[in-house]
């Protein structure tokens, strides 16, 4: 999807750390499976599974934040076939303990100014490096100016 293409309300941070997740139920205990989550944001999550799960499915996650289980209800907003059997499913938060949505959002913040320092680095060496293209023409263009006003007097004295 092109970023322009980008309907998101909130800013999402990539998140390289295993979940675990079960079908929601009132009764009984959860089975869950253990995947990968893809990216996070203070609304919702996205995440691998091998399970197949509807839109509107009630999922509760478990996820690692620093060391710190937190447990997220979530609700299935998409899912998308990956590949056989894999799939990618995005979900809206639901229902967070607040001492954990503290947490969680403390986690986001930090990862979110570790992305814009990054790509503020980033736009700093392309600048540096489109600094230094200029200063480049203009030496080159200098030299092939003195050169064509050489070439000029020799011409004369001929």
């Amino acid at each position: 999807m092109a970023e322009t293409d980008d309907r998101r309300k909130r800013v999402r941070v990539p998140v390289k750390s295993t979940i675990r997740h079960s079908q929601y139920q009132v009764l009984g205990t959860p089975v869950f499976q253990e995947n990968s989550a893809i990216d996070l944001s203070s609304g919702g999550i996205s995440f691998e599974t091998a399970r197949e799960y509807q839109i509107g499915n009630l999922v509760l996650l478990e996820v690692q934040f620093n060391e710190e289980l937190l447990k997220i209800l979530v609700c299935v907003a998409w899912v998308k076939k990956v590949k056989a059997g894999t799939y990618q499913v995005g979900a809206e938060l639901i229902a967070v303990d607040p001492v954990d949505k503290r947490k969680m959002q403390k986690h986001l913040n930090q990862m979110i100014n570790a992305l814009q320092a990054v790509k503020k680095t980033r736009r700093l060496t392309s600048k540096k490096k489109a600094v230094k293209k200029k200063t480049v023409k203009k030496k080159v263009a200098k030299k092939a100016a003195k050169k064509r006003v050489a070439k000029k007097k020799v011409n004369r004295r001929k």
